[in-house]
C-alpha cells in the first residue's frame, strides 16, 4: 500500500512540474527562399536551415504561453503570447528552416542561434546574445546588453552591441561593427571593406587584408591591436593622440604627433594596395606580424 501510495506522489509531481510547460511541435510549407518573421520575449530562439521547402516549429512554451503562427509559400510569421505581458513565462523554440530563407528574429531576454542559413539574417536582441555560424548572405545583427559572435563568411555584416563583445571569425567582404564598452575581436582573411569602432572597447584584430580594399579602425580609450602576416598588402595610417604606438610589423618607427601631442606612423606591409587607417584618442596602438 505504501508502494502504491509513493508511485502515485511522485507520478502526481511530475505531472504538477510538467503542467507548466507545453511541447510545441508545428509545421508550415514554406519556399526555398521565402521569408520567416520570430518573435519571442523570453527563453531561447534556434534556427537551423534544411534542404526542405517547410518550417518546422519545435520546442517548449512557459506557462500561460501561446504560439501564434501563420502566412503562406512567399512568406510566414510566428510569435510567443505570454499570458502575464509584464513578466512572460520563457519559451524556448527550435526553427528548421528553408537554407536559402530570409530570417527575421527579435527577442527582449532570449538568446539567438542560427546556423545552416545563407539568405538574410537580421536579428535583434535587448539582453541576451546572438550566435551565427556559417555563411549567410548577409547578418544585420544587434544586441543592447549581450554579444554578438559571427563565425563563417557572410558576404555583408553590420553587427553592435551597447555593453557586449562581437566577435567575428572567419571572413567578410563588407563589415562594420561597432560596440560601446564591448571588446571587438576579428579575424580570419579577405577583409576588403571593414570598419570597426569602439568607444572604450579594446579592439584586437588578427588576419589578412585584401588589396585595394579601405579598413577603418577607431577608438577612444580602447586598446587597438593588429596582427597580420607581413606579405598582407596594407598601407597603415595611424594615429593616437594621447596614446602609444608600438610597431613590430615593420622597420618604421612611430614619430611625435602634431602639436607635439601623442604619435603618428606611415607604414606599409608587403607591397601595399589596401588602406587601413587606425584612429585612437588615448588608447594604445600596436601592429605585429602573425604567421
Amino acid at each position: 500500500m505504501r508502494t502504491v501510495s509513493l508511485i502515485l506522489a511522485v507520478t502526481l509531481m511530475a505531472i504538477s512540474q510538467l503542467g507548466g510547460q507545453s511541447r510545441v511541435n508545428r509545421g508550415l510549407r514554406l519556399n526555398t527562399d521565402g521569408a520567416v518573421r520570430i518573435y519571442n520575449l523570453v527563453g531561447s530562439v534556434r534556427v537551423v536551415g534544411w534542404n526542405r521547402d517547410s518550417v518546422s516549429v519545435k520546442g517548449s512554451l512557459g506557462k500561460g504561453n501561446t504560439l501564434h503562427m501563420g502566412g503562406s509559400r512567399p512568406g510566414m510569421k510566428m510569435f510567443v503570447e505570454g499570458e502575464d505581458e509584464r513578466n512572460p513565462a520563457p519559451a524556448n523554440l527550435e526553427v528548421f528552416v528553408p537554407a536559402r530563407a530570409k530570417v527575421w528574429v527579435k527577442t527582449a531576454t532570449a538568446s539567438i542561434e542560427v546556423s545552416g542559413v545563407t539568405g538574410s539574417l537580421d536579428l535583434y536582441v535587448v539582453g541576451g546574445d546572438i550566435k551565427v555560424t556559417g555563411n549567410p548572405a548577409d547578418v544585420n545583427a544587434e544586441a543592447i546588453d549581450g554579444s554578438i559572435t559571427l563565425t563563417g563568411s557572410p558576404a555583408w555584416v553590420r553587427a553592435k552591441s551597447a555593453s557586449g563583445n562581437v566577435t567575428l571569425n572567419g571572413s567578410s567582404s563588407d563589415v562594420t561593427i561597432s560596440t560601446v564598452s564591448g571588446k571587438i575581436s576579428a579575424s580570419g582573411t579577405q577583409f576588403e571593406k571593414a570598419k570597426f569602432e569602439t568607444v572604450t572597447g579594446g579592439i584586437r584584430f588578427s588576419g589578412s587584408f585584401e588589396r585595394g580594399g579601405l579598413v577603418n579602425f577607431d577608438t577612444h580609450s580602447g586598446a587597438i591591436e593588429i596582427g597580420i602576416p607581413p606579405t598582407s598588402p596594407a598601407d597603415f595610417e595611424v594615429v593616437s593622440i594621447a596614446g602609444k604606438i608600438t610597431n613590430t610589423l615593420t622597420s618604421t618607427r612611430p614619430v611625435a604627433g602634431r602639436y607635439g601631442r601623442g604619435a603618428e606612423l606611415i607604414t606599409a606591409s608587403g607591397d601595399g594596395g589596401t588602406r587601413v587607417v587606425i584612429r585612437s584618442f588615448k588608447g594604445p596602438v600596436a601592429l605585429s606580424r602573425k604567421p
